[in-house]
């Protein structure tokens, strides 16, 4: 008598777990740490300054007569909001049909978009992107840490920076690439240093954090016996400047570290983060998920950027 198995029948039941499994990283740091303020226009305009450089022979006469001392006025500066959006755009067959994982696949779907626009947001944040003011056929864009940072810089040869001028914000040109070394870490943070900085955070792609994680500065690295943690990471570096945090970002290029004070920067919003239900065309449910925002840089020479960087 033959033995009746289940790949000889039609009717066994599928096996499929009721959770979708989903690794990809959602956070946003820089997003996350900058100040938020509002603009008004597509291009939000702000204001910096320096005080004059301090004179240790200011030394009147007495009795002189009083010179009127050298005044210094504002700088203006400016950068375009960008529209970043996602669209969404299920069937309304789909959000009835029983789906694994979730009861409700338009709100899952609408879920998972709003996260991936914050990333979009982070990326451009932390990027080389120049400004762009758009115009027909062409979207505004704002620009990014990378291109901000044009004073406190370090790059390799045939590098040049960005920087702010005439208006708008310029990506800088890469060089040839160098290994990075804690003398390159050192000497920009002295730089910022000199100019008024005071840097807190220092982000870097995967392979440059485990580069500053091999930094030995004063130390040696050390095992905790009692639980056989060997400890290599370096995450908090302290120079003659300050503790400066070091932080992997997932986003970033790889080839550059940025050096930052997150109160000198804020991200202005034209329009915050929004939902808009799209005329229903076909059969099937759509909206699209949109911000308008700006990188708002309140004094690049609070920071600083190490360029054309490897292992």
């Amino acid at each position: 008598m033959a033995t009746l198995v289940t790949n000889s029948v039609v009717h066994a039941r599928e096996d499929l777990a009721n959770v979708i499994n989903n690794i990809t990283p959602e956070e946003t740091p820089v997003y996350s740490l900058l100040a938020k303020t509002k603009a008004s226009n597509t291009r939000h305009e702000f204001l910096t300054e320096t005080l004059n450089a301090p004179n240790a022979s200011n030394a009147a006469v007495e009795g002189a007569d009083f010179v009127d001392s050298a005044l210094t006025t504002p700088v203006r500066l400016g950068n375009y909001t960008q529209i970043s959006t996602k669209v969404v755009n299920v069937s309304g067959t789909l959000q009835k049909v029983n789906t694994a994982g979730s009861n409700d696949e338009f709100g899952r779907q609408v879920a998972k978009a709003g996260k991936e626009l914050k990333k979009d947001i982070e990326a451009a944040i932390v990027g080389n992107g120049a400004s762009a003011a758009g115009g027909a056929g062409v979207a505004r864009k704002s620009a990014g840490m990378e291109s901000w940072i044009a004073t406190n810089v370090s790059f390799g040869t045939g590098g040049a920076v960005g920087g702010y001028s005439a208006g708008t914000v310029a990506a800088p040109t890469d060089g040839t690439a160098r290994t990075l070394t804690e003398a390159m870490l050192k000497d920009n943070l002295q730089k910022t240093w000199t100019n008024g900085g005071d840097v807190t955070k220092v982000i870097v792609g995967p392979t440059l954090k485990q580069a500053i994680s091999g930094f030995t500065g004063n130390s040696t690295k050390y095992t905790l016996s009692k639980d056989q943690t060997l400890n290599t990471a370096v995450d908090l570096y302290v120079s003659d400047f300050g503790r400066h945090e070091i932080i992997p970002h997932r986003y970033m290029r790889t080839r550059t570290v940025i050096l930052f004070d997150p109160s000198l920067w804020a991200v202005a919003m034209l329009r915050n983060f929004t939902t808009e239900k799209l005329a229903k065309t076909a059969d099937s449910d759509r909206v699209a998920l949109l911000a308008e925002w700006t990188l708002e840089s309140k004094n690049e020479l609070g920071n600083g950027k190490i360029s054309d960087v490897q292992p």
